[in-house]
């Protein structure tokens, strides 16, 4: 009866053994990918807001909030991207205002209003 009680425990304590290298290898790479993504979003949403401010510069508001909307778009999943890479890894906490920075993208999607295209 101890030797199959010592099997068990012996069983699993290889199992749980075994399972954390995956375990941190799986984070790994949902960290990378996470961080992959954010990259890829942010820079397209920046390209869509510089195109939104030449817009504005030529006087053409609506064009200019169509670029904003994208730009909203892509930067709110790229910090959406950000908030899920940093649940991977604690030890990068030096974006404290992640949450900001994403209400500036929420923000930019409500260009459309009446006040803020016909001003």
């Amino acid at each position: 009866m101890a030797r199959h009680i010592i099997s068990v425990i012996l069983f699993f304590f290889l199992t749980i053994c075994q399972l954390q290298p995956v375990s941190a290898q799986d984070n790994q790479t949902s960290f990378a990918r996470y961080m992959l993504e954010w990259r890829e979003k942010s820079q397209i949403a920046e390209d869509y807001l510089r195109k939104g401010e030449d817009e504005l510069k030529k006087g053409q508001k609506y064009r200019a909030c169509i670029n904003n909307k994208y730009a909203s778009k892509y930067g709110v999943e790229a910090y959406e991207a950000l908030i899920k890479a940093q649940q991977y890894d604690e030890a990068d906490k030096e974006l404290v205002n992640i949450e900001d920075n994403l209400e500036y993208w929420k923000r930019l999607n409500r260009c459309n209003t009446a006040n803020s295209l016909f001003y």
